[in-house]
């Protein structure tokens, strides 16, 4: 006979108490960094539009930074599984080393699409502060579902032979997200025109992907001298 499957946890009204409590928090959380910033929001506005203690707040949530850190890996979330719809799905497929049109292109440039629409909403002030957490903090990106998608679409493209194999992919995919960071704060922060996120895209590309052998030069011809 075969082992049973464990049963599945039920949560019981304590837990699913504290979850509500959590959503609740974050929601109202959200609400009033989007409205005053990082430096701005008050942890009394935030708890009393809850409906919770400040004991509460500090319990699931040290601090303000780790509402905004919560809601970057949230929006990952939503990127990682909407790049998976929308290119998975569709089957593309392209020539092997082929930067104009490989799917690893194509995928890099769905990332920037996704961000790049945050600075144009109401989330853009939330992106740049978020990214200041990380240079101030040195958040680990690495437990990031982001960076995980990037890394697994970048070690898959090595086994196709459309990244050189002496490249570390976790280590290609922490540089492409550096870049694509300093993209979208120029352009949330200067003035246009700014440039394309698939001039970006390309450039990384070129310094990772298989270097192109040129065709053999004809011999040249001596002169000879009358």
């Amino acid at each position: 006979m075969g082992l049973a499957a464990p049963a599945e946890h039920v949560p019981n009204a304590r837990e699913r108490q504290r979850v509500e409590t959590r959503e609740r928090l974050f929601r109202a959380a959200l609400a009033e960094l989007r409205k005053h910033g990082v430096d701005g929001a008050q942890v009394d506005r935030i708890v009393a539009a809850a409906r919770v203690s400040r004991g509460s707040f500090y319990f699931h949530f040290p601090t303000r930074e780790d509402v905004l850190l919560e809601w970057e890996r949230r929006r990952e979330v939503e990127i990682v599984e909407q790049i998976g719809r929308t290119l998975d799905a569709s089957g593309a497929s392209g020539a092997a080393g082929d930067v104009k049109t490989t799917p690893l292109r194509e995928a890099l440039l769905e990332v920037i699409a996704f961000l790049d629409r945050l600075p144009g909403s109401t989330d853009g002030r939330l992106l740049l502060d978020t990214l200041a957490i990380h240079v101030r903090r040195g958040v680990d990106p690495t437990s990031y579902p982001l960076l995980a998608e990037i890394e697994r679409r970048l070690a898959v493209a090595q086994q196709r032979r459309e990244l050189r194999l002496g490249i570390d992919a976790r280590q290609a995919a922490i540089l492409f997200l550096s870049n694509v960071f300093g993209f979208l704060v120029a352009r949330v922060t200067s003035r246009p025109p700014h440039p394309e996120a698939a001039l970006l895209v390309d450039v990384f590309l070129s310094g990772v992907t298989p270097r192109r052998t040129s065709a053999a030069r004809a011999p040249r011809r001596r002169r000879v001298q009358t």
